[in-house]
């Protein structure tokens, strides 16, 4: 799917060059006719018959003017709603290989709890972004394929206690070191929605307020 940004430079200017051709002819014959009308005003003996006739063409090519402005300005508002529409599809598409191939590598990673998978998703989602390489899509987090980077995010400090096996030998809601200092009322609204989303509510609710 080949980008194209409406707003380019050389787009604009495509766009303006295509508005002078059409109308140029239209706009030097309505001039041509103008200046036959002055001419003939200037004239003390005007031929009531060629005024009409010079006054009809140039009112005609103004009609015909602003028809072909209104259809030119129709056209670019098309491209503009074309290539906006083409963006939705694009930006939903994206979205749809980054969150199947996150859902996947997470998986892969054993990180299948309904709970921990999503809030996983949420942790990791920025850093996920579709690349383009040798005309294919790929994901990756940063320099590194996606699957490469989830494996080592599972297995690292942070990742472990959102696998299926958890920290402690099969306890999937372990708490982390230091959980018995924190306090609910030092938490911020980010840290307690992931404690929760990692140990539960009721881990949460054993924690001191104070």
């Amino acid at each position: 799917m080949s980008e194209f940004d409406l707003s380019a430079p050389e787009v604009q200017e495509a766009i303006k060059a295509a508005v002078e051709k059409a109308t140029a002819p239209l706009i030097a014959k309505r001039d041509e006719l103008l200046g036959e009308v002055k001419k003939l005003r200037k004239n003390a003996e005007i031929d009531p018959a060629d005024l009409e006739r010079v006054e009809t063409e140039r009112d005609q090519l103004k009609q015909q003017l602003t028809e072909a402005q209104r259809s030119l300005a129709k056209a670019q508002k098309d491209l503009e709603a074309t290539a906006k529409a083409r963006d939705e599809i694009q930006n939903a598409y994206t979205s749809s290989l980054k969150e199947a191939a996150l859902t996947d590598a997470l998986t892969k990673a054993g990180i299948t709890n309904p709970v921990h998978l999503k809030a996983a998703k949420a942790l990791l989602g920025s850093a996920v972004e579709v690349a383009e390489e040798n005309g294919q899509r790929v994901v990756k987090a940063g320099d590194k394929p996606l699957g490469d980077f989830i494996t080592e995010w599972a297995g690292g400090e942070e990742g472990k206690y959102f696998r299926a096996n958890g920290a402690d030998g099969g306890n999937a809601n372990a708490l982390p070191p230091g959980a018995a200092t924190l306090k609910r009322s030092k938490m911020t609204a980010a840290e307690k929605a992931e404690f929760i989303s990692k140990h539960g509510q009721a881990e949460y609710l054993k924690l001191p307020k104070e």
